[in-house]
């Protein structure tokens, strides 16, 4: 089976419910700065749980969707992708005793850069874990789990990060110095003021996604390394005290820290910016998509593809709509000249409503289905026919040697 254009519109319909969940116990900054590394110079957060467990039950009900019934190739395609995901699934908690589906509720990972080397890190994971599961991911790795303070601790190799469960239930990974520090039972966790209040921020505000950069000075001394000559890019560098970008289950927004006013300034013409062209691509593809169907009615007849499409307008204009705004969300920024901080945030009725990445997950689906499809399911075996044996050319007799006559003996 190809994917043809009947497919693509079926399993655009058939995902439109998958999306961001809001999560009614989403983390606080205290509990996710709990083992926070004080001068991350980038801190990575997600909340796992408004991502994850609503949309893979909706996957594994996919296949039951009455637009993908109605197609048994799809559906079947459907079912064989869906239970190769789930055969992942089920290694993974074979191996370590996790659902990854159902037991992990949200991680935030801290980055130290280290000039010429590799960045010192922790990755903090709140969830359902126990020592046991430790147990399990030493014993996959050849590894032995070690009670080190009030946690447990396996060493997955000299130049491997290490994994570690805190007594209060959450599992580290990260550098070996900067987990076994926070395993001791002196560990204290920092203060949300300096580098870290940007993030407490961003966090408290529920994002399901967020990354925050507070860059030290060894860290912009090593990123400006890595450009040539002025350029915004190192204007930015050497500027700013903080930025942030968190995604939301309605939304986006982001916060700008500057040192001088005239950056606070040129970073807000930046951000409006932004926000004209995220309007323009959530009204550009629905112009499109509406030039393409009124003009397509012209074309009726010259391909079974294009009559295909016309007999499904409504179904493609319901795409559209679904994956797509119309521009209107709303704007909230924020500018302080005193403090010379930027907070910006758009909403809409969903995320999809205010960048438009609502596509990315079909398509990636269409791809991955399609890849499927294209495959071979089973090697064809292929018949060789023996050449006939060469038949053995005649022997023919040797002849035999002539015998030689002797000379006549001469008499004296």
């Amino acid at each position: 089976m190809s994917f043809g254009i009947i497919e693509i519109i079926t399993l655009l319909l058939g995902m439109t419910g998958f999306g961001l969940q809001a999560n009614p116990k989403a983390p606080t900054a205290d509990q996710a700065l709990q083992y926070a590394v004080g001068d991350a110079d980038v801190a990575v957060h997600l909340d796992v749980a408004s991502i994850v467990p609503g949309n893979f039950k909706l996957l594994s009900q996919l296949a039951d969707q009455p637009q993908i019934k109605a197609s048994p190739e799809l559906q079947k395609l459907v079912r064989e992708a869906v239970g190769q995901i789930e055969g992942g699934r089920g290694m993974a908690k074979l191996a370590t005793g996790l659902d990854v589906t159902t037991d992990i509720s949200d991680a935030t990972a801290f980055f130290r850069i280290v000039p010429h080397a590799e960045p010192a890190f922790v990755v903090a994971v709140h969830g359902k874990f126990a020592p046991a599961n430790l147990e399990k991911i030493a014993h996959m790795a050849n590894g032995q789990a070690s009670q080190v303070g009030g946690g447990t601790l396996v060493d997955l190799g000299p130049t491997q990060p290490v994994v570690a469960l805190t007594k209060d239930g959450v599992l580290l990974v990260g550098t070996p110095s900067l987990v076994r520090d926070r395993l001791a039972e002196t560990w204290k966790s920092p203060s949300h003021d300096a580098s870290l209040a940007t993030l407490a921020d961003v966090v408290n505000a529920k994002p399901v996604f967020a990354v925050v950069v507070t860059m030290s000075q060894a860290a912009r001394a090593e990123a400006l390394s890595q450009l040539s000559g002025p350029s915004f890019a190192a204007d930015v560098i050497k500027r700013h005290k903080a930025a942030a970008f968190s995604v939301f289950r309605d939304g986006i927004g982001w916060t700008w820290l500057d040192s001088t006013k005239a950056g606070l300034d040129a970073m807000e013409q930046v951000s409006n910016g932004s926000l004209d062209l995220l309007r323009a691509a959530q009204i550009a593809p629905r112009g499109i998509a509406k030039i393409a169907m009124g003009a397509m009615d012209s074309y009726r007849g010259t391909t079974p593809q294009i009559d295909t499409l016309i007999a499904h307008k409504a179904d493609l204009m319901k795409i559209a709509e679904t994956y797509t705004g119309d521009g209107s969300f709303k704007v909230a920024s924020d500018k302080n000249p005193k403090t010379l901080r930027l907070a910006v945030r758009a909403t809409g009725k969903s995320v999809s409503e205010v960048i438009p990445f609502g596509l990315v997950v079909p398509l990636a689906a269409i791809g991955f289905l399609e890849t499927r499809a294209a495959a071979p399911t089973a090697s064809t075996p292929v018949m060789v026919t023996p050449a006939p044996a060469a038949k053995p050319s005649p022997t023919k007799p040797v002849p035999r040697p002539v015998p030689i006559a002797k000379p006549p003996q001469m008499r004296p």
